[in-house]
């Protein structure tokens, strides 16, 4: 779905443009653009002594692009009220098993921005073969996420620096993931809010209609489309490395139009389409229609 600050230059030359046009216009478009490019929080949660720090520390170390982890404070303690759950990405962390106080907490959550973390995985079960370890943490995560509500992953934190046998490549994974869905979200609102201004300002509306043409508003609304084509995108071909590529990618995205039930999501496979179409003109050398 593309990197954090892709097309960042783009879109601060945008807002200085229509500022200068049009004064009202330009406040409301560098809002939008300050929006959209603003670090995606992921918030590490859970109850006391789970791992919360060892999770956010581990997820800091892999890396993930466009985004700040921060820890929340602990859950359930006796004479504290509870933190606000508002992160971008929420990677809630058990151990064990889900307590009523988890269930709870993550109950307002939308399974597709959140997850648990089974944390100590290798506590888990009588044997400490590596194998058998990790099987029984694989059997208690499918558990946890019954009990929960939430998909989980387990993990090894005290090995997430130094072993890929941790877990903690999977669940940087699934955390990058969510950050690249809250990227595409937030894309949507960018040029839904683009297209308002270009509907309200005369003075600036070839400006942002020219954007809107462009080839970095053209990725943005097809990632956002994915959103509302899981089922597709999890059949689509791999992303294109040549224009033939492309080409074949367009081509299979032309032949799911007929097969949608609803205009929206027709809408949406034409846009992701037409990013395959750019992506082609682009690796060809073919000039722009």
């Amino acid at each position: 779905m593309g990197t954090a600050d892709a097309g960042g230059g783009e879109l601060a030359d945008l807002a200085e443009l229509v500022a200068a046009l049009d004064g009202v216009s330009g406040d409301r478009v560098r809002d939008a653009v300050a929006a959209f490019r603003a670090p995606i929080r992921v918030q590490t949660a859970g109850r006391a002594g789970v791992g919360r720090s060892t999770v956010a520390a581990a997820l800091t170390a892999n890396g993930i692009a466009g985004a700040v982890v921060e820890e929340a404070d602990a859950v359930d303690v006796p004479g504290a009220p509870d933190p606000t759950l508002d992160g971008d990405v929420v990677v809630y962390v058990l151990v064990e098993s889900v307590r009523d106080a988890d269930r709870d907490a993550v109950r307002t959550l939308d399974p597709a921005q959140a997850l648990f973390v089974l944390n100590k995985s290798d506590t888990l079960g009588a044997s400490r073969a590596a194998a058998d370890a990790w099987a029984t943490a694989t059997a208690r995560a499918a558990e946890c996420s019954d009990e929960g509500g939430l998909p989980t992953l387990p993990l090894i934190g005290t090995l997430a620096g130094t072993s890929p046998e941790s877990g903690i490549d999977a669940v940087s994974a699934a955390v990058t993931d969510r950050v690249a869905r809250t990227r595409a979200r937030r894309g949507e609102t960018l040029l839904n809010a683009l297209r308002s201004q270009a509907a309200r300002s005369p003075a600036s509306r070839d400006a942002l209609e020219r954007y809107l043409a462009g080839d970095h508003a053209v990725a943005l609304a097809a990632a956002a489309a994915r959103l509302h084509l899981d089922d597709c995108a999890a059949e689509a071909p791999e992303p294109p490395r040549s224009a033939a590529d492309a080409a074949r990618c367009a081509d299979w995205w032309r032949a799911q139009l007929a097969r949608q039930p609803t205009a929206r999501r027709r809408r949406a496979v034409v846009d992701v389409r037409r990013h395959y179409v750019r992506i082609w003109q682009q690796l060809s050398g073919s000039p722009g229609t």
